[in-house]
C-alpha cells in the first residue's frame, strides 16, 4: 500500500497538488480583455478550446440591403463587440448571373471564410431587423445550429416545423428558413472542401437539412424572441412553374433590382454615424471592453 494514502486528507491533498505542479502541462495564452479570459477559463473545464471561444463570422449573402436592414446587422455587430464578442461581418460578393442561380455558391464562400479561425457561422439575408442583441440570445444556448423564431410578413406563418410556439424556450425543429441561422463552423466539417450548399434553386431548406440531419445535425429554434423580416422569402422553384410572361415579368424585376445601388443609409438621414451615405457606427474593440463585468454590463445585456 502506499504510504502516502495513510496520510490525512488534508496533508494527502496538499501532496497530490505539488506533484500536479511539477509533473502537469503547461498552458501559456493570453487574453485581450477579462471577459474573453473569463469565457477561456470556462470553455477549458466544459468543452473543447478554440484560439477565439465565440468568435463569430456575420456573412451577409449580397449586399441588395431593405430599407433599414443593414443598421439592424451592423448594430448587432457592434452590441456584440462592446459586449466582449469578436464579430466581424462582410457583405459575399453577389455572384449570380441569374437571380439565385449562385447563392449556393455564395453561402459556400462564406463558410470557407468562416472556417478560417472563427467559431461561429451567423448567416443573415439582407431583410433581416434584428435587435442588437439577437446574436447573443442565439449564442448563449452553445447548440450547433440555432435560429430565431421568424414569421412571414402579410401571413404571419412561423417560416419552420414543425411548428412551435413564441416563447415556449428552445425547440428542435427539422427545418427553418434560412433568413438568420447560427452555425458552429464544425458543423460542417464533413463537406471539408466548402461545398455544402448547392444550387438554391431545386435545393430549398428540407434538402439541406436533411443533409445535416444525415450527419448528426438538426436545428434548434430559440422561440424567446422573434426576428422581423422586411419581405416574405422567395421560391425560386415557384417562379419557374410560373407562366411565361408572368415568370419572365418576375425575373426582369428582379434584374432590375440587382442592378440598384446598395441601400446602407442610417434609418435616420440625420445620424452622423456616416459616411458617404453608409450607415458606419464607432466599434470601440478596445479597453472599454476590460471594463465589463457581471456587475456593471449595461441593463438588458446578455451575458455569455
Amino acid at each position: 500500500m502506499n504510504p502516502d494514502w495513510q496520510l490525512p486528507d488534508g496533508e494527502r491533498q496538499t501532496i497530490e497538488q505539488a506533484l500536479g505542479a511539477k509533473f502537469g502541462y503547461r498552458n501559456l495564452r493570453y487574453h485581450s480583455t477579462d471577459i474573453e479570459k473569463q469565457v477561456i477559463e470556462k470553455r477549458a473545464e466544459q468543452s473543447w478550446q478554440h484560439s477565439r471561444p465565440w468568435s463569430v463570422f456575420v456573412a451577409a449573402i449580397g449586399y441588395h440591403w431593405s430599407p433599414g436592414s443593414y443598421q439592424r446587422v451592423v448594430d448587432m455587430v457592434d452590441f456584440s463587440n462592446r459586449h466582449g464578442i469578436y464579430v466581424t461581418m462582410e457583405e459575399i460578393m453577389d455572384r449570380c448571373k441569374e437571380p439565385f442561380d449562385a447563392l449556393g455558391a455564395m453561402r459556400n464562400e462564406a463558410l470557407m471564410r468562416a472556417r478560417q479561425g472563427y467559431e461561429w457561422l451567423l448567416y443573415v439575408d439582407n431583410d433581416v431587423l434584428p435587435e442588437q442583441d439577437a446574436l447573443l440570445k442565439l449564442l448563449r444556448w452553445d447548440m450547433p445550429i440555432t435560429a430565431p423564431f421568424i414569421i412571414e410578413p402579410g401571413t404571419n406563418k412561423p417560416l419552420h416545423g414543425p411548428f412551435r410556439t413564441l416563447g415556449s424556450g428552445l425547440q428542435p425543429v427539422r427545418w427553418c428558413v434560412l433568413s438568420m441561422l447560427l452555425f458552429r463552423t464544425s458543423v460542417f466539417t464533413p463537406w471539408a472542401g466548402g461545398e455544402f450548399w448547392n444550387n438554391a434553386i431545386g435545393a430549398d431548406e428540407g434538402y439541406h437539412f436533411q443533409k445535416l440531419w444525415d450527419v448528426g445535425h438538426r436545428p434548434m429554434l430559440d422561440t424567446t424572441f422573434s426576428v422581423p423580416v422586411f419581405k416574405p422569402p422567395l421560391y425560386p422553384l415557384a417562379a419557374n412553374r410560373m407562366e411565361e410572361g408572368q415568370a419572365k415579368s418576375f425575373w426582369d424585376k428582379r434584374r432590375q433590382w440587382l442592378l440598384e445601388i446598395p441601400d446602407r443609409h442610417p434609418v435616420n438621414p440625420d445620424d452622423p454615424r456616416q459616411a458617404d451615405g453608409d450607415y458606419i457606427p464607432a466599434l470601440p474593440v478596445s479597453k472599454q471592453n476590460s471594463s465589463l463585468t457581471r456587475g456593471n454590463v449595461p441593463q438588458g445585456a446578455i451575458w455569455i
